[in-house]
């Protein structure tokens, strides 16, 4: 995968610039809103910008087409066309490498939930598609 320079990345994605695979992973998928649209898409599966945003409530529209627009150059997400306008997201085979990376990071923050959390979330969120 070709190495981005600051020039060509859109005016809100930065790099961290260090000669390190967590580093480079985080270039890709740590910015803010990046990880949750991915949770997005592993926990429903190809998903419309319609839909992204209701499940993502707070995130500005601009931010979302940006943070999508990134993932589909960096070949993590697939922009597919259905019928008439639609278009969807879904990951690509390099993208479903991320769902281990998720599944931790749920596991890590679940002890850090409110008593009874899990009895408030869809039952997809314990396990795997």
């Amino acid at each position: 995968m070709p190495r981005r320079t600051e020039a060509s990345r859109s005016g809100d994605r930065r790099s961290y610039d260090q000669f390190c695979p967590i580093a480079r992973a985080l270039d890709l998928v740590g910015d803010r809103w990046t990880l949750l649209i991915l949770r997005e898409v592993s926990l429903h599966g190809p998903r419309r910008f319609a839909d992204l945003r209701s499940g993502l409530d707070g995130i500005p529209p601009t931010l979302l087409g940006s943070r999508l627009k990134s993932l589909v150059e960096e070949g993590i997400l697939e922009r597919m066309a259905g019928p008439g306008r639609s278009v969807s997201y879904s990951f690509t085979p390099r993208g479903r490498e991320i769902r281990p990376v998720l599944a931790a990071l749920r596991d890590f923050g679940a002890p850090l939930m409110p008593k009874g959390w899990e009895k408030k979330m869809p039952p997809q969120v314990f396990g795997r598609r």
